[in-house]
């Protein structure tokens, strides 16, 4: 795009895709931690963090989905656990949402969400698969792919549109949080 700044070249301040990957990871690990910080006696504050958790991890998937796996598909195996991975994260996530913050179960469901994220983030991405994308993918293209991550982690959080279908689809699974217990 012609109005774009022009771009630093690779290693000159540009962050590449797996350190921009690890710093959103370190987002979502900031967020567990408030959450299980946050007293139960505080529904109402565990219910936003929640929120803002269900928002960064759904972002998350976007960008690594949209961009990372697809760019660098051929360079690593391990790119296809780690989307049946996000299946997983999505869906503790679900139940997360689904529980009453003010409860132990909301604390059980908080401690799965953090063991599997872990074992993504951790375990398989940072320890395994980003290491030997950085060894085999030319530093120009994780450079390029950190911009585009950067920048479409950018526009999907300054969406009022994503904002709105995101707050949505939270509400709508606390609607479907089993019958007996609120759902708050």
């Amino acid at each position: 795009m012609l109005t774009e700044a022009p771009r630093a070249p690779a290693g000159q301040g540009r962050k590449t895709a797996t350190r921009v990957l690890v710093e959103h990871h370190e987002v979502l690990r900031a967020l567990i931690r408030h959450l299980r910080e946050t007293p139960r006696s505080q529904p109402g504050r565990r219910r936003a963090l929640t929120g803002e958790l269900f928002d960064e991890l759904w972002m998350h998937e976007r960008i690594e989905e949209g961009i990372f796996y697809p760019a660098l598909r051929d360079v690593t195996p391990a790119l296809a656990a780690a989307w049946s991975e996000h299946r997983q994260l999505s869906d503790q996530l679900a139940a997360l949402v689904r529980a009453d913050p003010r409860t132990g179960r909301f604390d059980r469901e908080l401690d799965v969400l953090h063991d599997v994220l872990e074992s993504h983030a951790h375990l398989d991405e940072e320890r395994q698969m980003f290491p030997e994308i950085e060894r085999f993918a030319d530093e120009e293209l994780l450079a390029e792919l950190g911009d585009r991550l950067q920048a479409r982690l950018g526009r999907l959080r300054s969406s009022r549109r994503v904002r709105a279908v995101l707050r949505l689809q939270r509400a709508l699974l606390r609607r479907t949080a089993r019958p007996g217990r609120p759902a708050a």
